[in-house]
């Protein structure tokens, strides 16, 4: 019997990388294309196993994915948080202290920092290092960037206030609305990472798990890799510009 057709999946093209020489944000796009490069050949791992699988038996393809199956595109959400978590951070770590020096909403927002640290009745032994150093300042904006970078992405507002915020990219360049269509992804992150993909991970009894659709996993890890696309021409731009701009506020 011929083996008849079966779906596949595959990942956008990116976007080309920001024009121009823009040092701080090269290693961050760099990381970009390799999460985009390693979903892309899950993808097409998922392609060869659904094609043999459909050669061996000879029946429809497709069908409902196997077990075998649906762990490929779990793991392709996974990758595609884990390459979000290292954009995010290498691009905070990079172009952030540049930022609080040019633009003047990245300013701002460090300063807000440093007024926090100063309200508390007891600050940390960092902070006081960092007071105390030869180089306050700088010292000051490494403790705010670790701060922004000491844990993953956990949901949308991560990604807005740690980073679009932080790095002064306004509303209009990269909307709240956009980032905020991703509290599926995560949640959809979480339920794997934390709990298998179990539906009741609590129950003593359920072994159901989320069926994950391959046109809806490639949906998200698309629009994720094109966010993170557009932070980091957003934050090129403001790295260029080297002007104040207004904090992103509206929707």
């Amino acid at each position: 019997m011929p083996a008849r057709g079966y779906a596949r999946i595959e990942l956008d093209t990116l976007s080309p990388a920001p024009p121009g020489r823009c040092p701080q944000v090269r290693r961050a796009w760099k990381y970009l294309g390799a999460a985009h490069s390693s979903v892309a050949g899950l993808f097409d791992a998922l392609a060869v196993v659904r094609q043999a699988n459909q050669e061996a038996t000879g029946q429809d393809a497709r069908g409902r994915l196997s077990m075998d199956q649906q762990n490929l595109l779990r793991v392709a959400l996974v990758l595609t948080s884990s390459g979000l978590d290292a954009c995010c951070k290498r691009l905070l770590r990079d172009a952030l202290p540049d930022l609080i020096e040019r633009n003047g909403t990245a300013s701002l927002k460090f300063d807000g920092f440093i007024e926090e640290q100063l309200r508390r009745a007891e600050p940390s032994g960092d902070f006081v290092a960092a007071v105390r150093d030869p180089d306050p300042r700088r010292r000051m904006v490494e403790l705010y960037v670790a701060s922004l970078t000491k844990a993953s992405m956990q949901g949308s507002s991560d990604v807005k206030d740690r980073v679009r915020d932080a790095l002064g990219i306004a509303n209009r360049d990269v909307r709240l609305k956009r980032i905020e269509r991703f509290d599926g992804f995560f949640a959809a992150r979480n339920a794997i990472v934390h709990d298998l993909d179990y539906q009741e991970p609590s129950s003593s009894t359920s072994t159901a798990r989320y069926s994950r659709r391959m046109e809806d996993v490639r949906d998200q890890c698309n629009d994720v890799l094109a966010l993170m696309a557009e932070l980091i021409h957003a934050a090129a731009s403001n790295l260029r510009a080297g002007a104040p701009s207004n904090v992103a506020r509206s929707a």
